[in-house]
């Protein structure tokens, strides 16, 4: 429960004003349609979760050496 009410950035209020606001909207003007999409970025707001999953998009932190080479063993030619 702690996780869920913590650690609200920017990106997490958005999510949540955007499925206030669709929510409103989807009563206010008898779109019930309207209602998937707000029930999507409620669920991204309270799971902090995004469209790519809880991770995004983000590149790996972590990097791996490939064939026992390192960044030092890297012999470059000079192109004229």
């Amino acid at each position: 429960m702690t996780t869920l009410l913590s650690n609200w950035h920017f990106m997490r209020v958005l999510r949540a004003g955007i499925a206030i606001w669709a929510t409103v909207e989807a009563f206010r003007t008898a779109q019930w349609l309207l209602l998937l999409p707000a029930g999507i970025f409620a669920m991204q707001a309270i799971f902090d979760i995004g469209c790519c999953g809880s991770a995004g998009c983000a590149a790996p932190q972590q990097k791996y050496k490939t064939s026992g080479q390192s960044a030092e063993d890297v012999a470059y030619e000079e192109v004229k």
